[in-house]
């Protein structure tokens, strides 16, 4: 799940930045603190949902189970079409 990782740490370098820049809004405005930080974690929430919902996330072991039979799939196609090759030139020399 390097991709889940990769995802939660931008998120938190994201929320860490819109942090640095609303201590500095904050300072000059009345709106308290606290308020904005939920207001930004709420929004981050909902981004980091909606953006999880678009994926098609299935269990590792199924994706490895599918992408070792797509490997022996590939590896039995060459076996087929070097046999037909060989079966081919057979034909042509013996025809």
């Amino acid at each position: 799940m390097e991709s889940s990782q990769s995802y939660r740490i931008l998120l938190d370098m994201l929320r860490s930045e819109l942090s640095k820049a609303l201590n500095v809004m904050s300072g000059e405005s009345n709106t308290p603190r606290g308020a904005i930080d939920e207001a930004v974690t709420r929004v981050l929430e909902a981004f980091n949902e909606t953006l999880l919902e678009k994926f098609e996330l299935v269990p590792k072991a199924d994706y490895e189970a599918q992408a070792s039979l797509v490997q022996n799939l590939i590896a039995q196609l060459s076996e087929l079409e070097e046999r037909l090759e060989k079966l081919e030139r057979a034909s042509l020399t013996s025809g």
